[in-house]
C-alpha cells in the first residue's frame, strides 16, 4: 500500500499544543520528547491507516472515524480521505470525555 498524506488541521495542532504546554509545566524536556513521539506516531498513520473504525465516535460526528491510542493515554481520531490522505480530526487525553461535536 502506498503512503498516504497526513493532514493535521489547525484546530488539532492547537489541541496538541495545549497538551504540550501542560506537560511542559513539569518538564520542558519531557514535553519536547513527547511531542516528537506523538508526531512520529501521527506520521506513521500515513503508512498504515487501517486502525479499527471507532463506532461510538463515528456516530457522534456522522462519518467513519478511526482511532489510534497513543502511549495508552491519548486518543488520535482520523479519517481516510479517498485513499490518498488521512486527516486527523481530533486529539485528546483519553480521560477527557468528548464534546458533542468531537469524536
Amino acid at each position: 500500500m502506498k503512503r498516504l498524506r497526513v493532514i493535521i488541521p489547525p484546530e488539532v495542532r492547537l489541541q496538541i499544543r495545549d497538551q504540550l504546554l501542560f506537560i511542559s509545566q513539569d518538564s520542558i524536556d519531557n514535553a519536547l520528547a513527547w511531542e516528537d513521539r506523538l508526531l512520529a506516531a501521527i506520521n506513521e498513520i500515513g503508512d498504515m491507516p487501517g486502525h479499527a473504525v471507532d463506532d461510538d465516535a463515528s456516530r457522534r460526528v456522522g462519518q467513519n472515524v478511526r482511532k489510534l491510542v497513543f502511549e495508552g493515554t491519548y486518543l488520535i481520531h482520523y479519517r481516510v480521505r479517498d485513499a490518498v490522505a488521512v486527516e486527523i480530526v481530533n486529539f485528546r487525553h483519553g480521560s477527557r470525555l468528548p464534546r458533542a461535536d468531537e469524536p
